[in-house]
């Protein structure tokens, strides 16, 4: 007797061919359950009838009934060649469109996680009072990088922040307005990775300038764009800047829907001036 057949012949060997097949029958009921029994839509349905018929039985006959059955039909085994190299196809193919499943949806989740982000980002009145100012950075280091430097983690860039509180010292108003509109512009240069996260950072965006419209004491829309530019030209102080900020839209852009409301982050009424 040689090794082969002791080996085959061995209880260890045998209960580790026998625990497979339970595995293989696990997996393969899973397949069956999740794709054509609990299938959500159509699509799902017929992936889950091709799993079923070009992978499925054919794994189930070779484990269990292949050898039997090529022994009572030797001239089946011809047929078995040739169905074969489309069973490797349909398990290579299975298995890459598995990993691409898999890999687009940590892409859509990573996207929805950067897009809430964004959406929940808002000043606080703190913020507009100067409760939480930042030192002033050293501006070779935050020029050297497109985030810049954030040292009290509000999402607007520190030497933005002081500048904005340096020209509107008695306008609690107008502060509240830049900031938040600065801070749209922040969360475009640091949180934009495809067309869904600039959406929702245009939206912001929209709704950040109609907010710089109200803040006054000039309303009118001209008054608003100057405003715009001024926080613009802050913000985008560099090349790097510059060319992220135009780089995004030239690769992202799409059409979207404004929002309509609320304007402003921190209810402009409600400020002292």
């Amino acid at each position: 007797m040689n090794n082969f057949q002791l080996k085959k012949d061995n209880i260890f060997y045998k209960s580790a061919v026998s625990l497979l097949k339970i595995i293989v029958l696990v997996v393969l009921a899973y397949l069956f359950l999740a794709k054509i029994v609990f299938a959500e839509n159509k699509t799902q349905f017929i992936i889950g009838l091709f799993v079923l018929i070009f992978i499925t039985l054919p794994t189930i006959f070779i484990i269990f009934f292949k050898k039997n059955f090529f022994r009572e039909n030797p001239a089946s085994a011809k047929i078995w060649k040739i169905y074969r190299v489309i069973y490797v196809i349909f398990i290579v193919l299975y298995i890459a469109l598995w990993i691409f499943g898999t890999w687009h949806l940590n892409e859509v989740a990573k996207t929805q996680k950067a897009v809430d982000f964004i959406k929940s980002q808002k000043i606080t009145l703190d913020d507009v009072m100067g409760k939480n100012l930042p030192p002033v950075p050293d501006q070779k280091i935050n020029d050297s990088t497109i985030a810049g430097i954030d040292a009290n983690k509000n999402n607007i860039r520190d030497d933005v922040e002081l500048v904005i509180f340096k020209e509107y010292p008695n306008s609690a108003k107008i502060r509240a307005a830049e900031l938040q509109y600065a801070e749209t512009l922040q969360l475009e240069l640091t949180q934009v990775s495809n067309s869904a996260t600039l959406v929702a950072s245009m939206q912001k965006d929209d709704l950040a300038f109609d907010c710089l419209g109200y803040s006054g004491p000039d309303t009118s829309l001209s008054a608003a764009k100057n405003k715009e530019q001024e926080i613009k030209n802050i913000v985008l102080n560099t090349d790097l800047r510059k060319n992220r900020y135009s780089d995004e839209y030239n690769k992202y852009m799409t059409s979207y829907a404004s929002l309509s409301s609320p304007e402003c982050d921190i209810e402009l009424s409600s400020l002292p001036n």
